[in-house]
């Protein structure tokens, strides 16, 4: 059987890990990497409360904020503990939401999904500091020129 397979058939994650390399291999000034934007803007949306999950997106999307890329988290699902002063103590977030915090510090954007957020047993007030609630002309601004990384 012949392979037809060409390099528009690598998997995304593969695809993400190259794109990511060359990022990391270039040297970049760190007031370079503040100064000016580089490419879309890159969304990091999180929709999982998996500790795992979670740290890999907040570290990614950290790291491409520090390589000058302009990073929103957009917390969804049960993504939206990451945003929130005081998860679930049962699920052991607090450092998580820690770094959250710090990515907001750095400059990063963090819009919580308002839906998610009420489900999920939280208000408005409950949000970390820096945080913004997703609405409807937000959300669409953002995603309509961005480039979507799902977690």
């Amino acid at each position: 059987m012949e392979n037809k397979h060409n390099h528009l058939d690598v998997p995304i994650i593969g695809l993400f890990t190259i794109v990511v390399g060359i990022v990391t291999l270039t040297s970049v000034s760190s007031s370079y990497a503040y100064g000016k934007e580089i490419g879309n803007p890159l969304v990091y949306h999180l929709s999982s409360d998996e500790p795992w999950r979670a740290t890999v997106a907040i570290s990614d999307a950290t790291t491409m904020l520090k390589h000058g890329h302009n990073v929103t988290l957009l917390l969804s699902i049960e993504g939206v503990q990451m945003g929130v002063k005081h998860p679930h103590h049962y699920l052991g977030l607090d450092a998580l939401t820690g770094n959250v915090s710090n990515f907001i510090v750095d400059g990063g954007k963090v819009i919580i999904c308002e839906v998610c957020l009420r489900i999920a047993g939280y208000n408005n007030t409950n949000i970390i500091d820096g945080a913004i609630i997703g609405k409807p002309e937000i959300l669409s601004k953002l995603l309509s020129n961005a480039t979507i990384i799902d977690y």
